[in-house]
């Protein structure tokens, strides 16, 4: 189940990352910027647990 949640998480963030770098494209960045400022901040997060 924690695969499948990750997988999800995944994908909900390259979508947003994708449609923030098309809108960046268009001229409005703040997308972009918050999807990546919720990926740092979740890697920050999860990512560098200890085990």
């Amino acid at each position: 189940m924690k695969f499948a949640l990750a997988i999800l998480t995944f994908l909900l963030f390259a979508f947003f990352i994708g449609w923030g770098i098309i809108l960046l494209m268009h001229g409005s960045p703040w997308l972009l910027l918050a999807a990546m400022g919720v990926f740092v901040g979740t890697f920050i997060k999860y990512g560098c647990l200890a085990h």
